[in-house]
């Protein structure tokens, strides 16, 4: 019996909505100061929402090479570090701290890696396939200065920040759902006859 796989499409709609409840989310703490007593669960459920919208991406029709594969995989590591983190922050943070540091640089070069071939590739056509290297590039130039300026969480600027990032996680879910669908799998292309 073959494994029961869900399309990229499914898998990139509940990465949408997964991630559009965490710029609200984030916007309201934002404006707030408000933090649930279980904020580490609902951050680690935002994570796995943001992971979902990269496995997404390797099931779309960008069909990424072998490189940016790594890429992927690199990204992947880094969300479920970020996961990990929310869940053992509550009783050990000192070592979430350190996969708060690691988390974001893995997805961010993974990204970045990806980014690029995708956006040389031009099979995601317009304001597409510049998603993976804005979510990717928007580690070094916004989140990292801003949490290491401000302290991270639960600094405003922090805050925003992140919603930022939701906010470019949520496009590249979009980006996949808005992809023309295509025949066969990325590993199994469908062959058609030169007419």
């Amino acid at each position: 019996m073959e494994p029961v796989m869900t399309s990229p499409r499914t898998t990139a709609l509940v990465a949408l909505l997964i991630t559009a409840c965490a710029v609200l989310y984030t916007a309201s703490a934002a404006l707030t100061g408000w933090n649930p007593p279980l904020g580490w669960l609902i951050q680690s459920v935002i994570h796995i929402g943001e992971l979902l919208a990269v496995l997404a991406l390797i099931r779309s029709p960008a069909r990424p090479g072998v490189i940016a594969r790594t890429g992927l995989g690199a990204a992947i590591l880094g969300q479920a570090t970020l996961a990990g983190a929310e869940v053992i922050w509550p009783r050990s943070p000192d070592l979430a701290d350190a996969l708060f540091a690691i988390g974001p640089t893995l997805t961010g070069v993974g990204l970045v890696v990806v980014g690029i071939p995708i956006l040389r590739g031009r099979r995601w056509t317009g304001w597409r396939r510049f998603t993976p290297i804005a979510v990717g590039a928007y580690v070094f130039i916004v989140l990292t200065p801003t949490m290491i300026g401000s302290g991270g969480p639960p600094a405003r600027a922090a805050l925003w920040s992140i919603a930022g990032w939701d906010v470019l996680w949520a496009l590249m879910a979009i980006a996949v759902l808005t992809m023309a669908p295509t025949t066969g799998s990325a590993s199994h292309p469908v062959k058609t006859r030169a007419s």
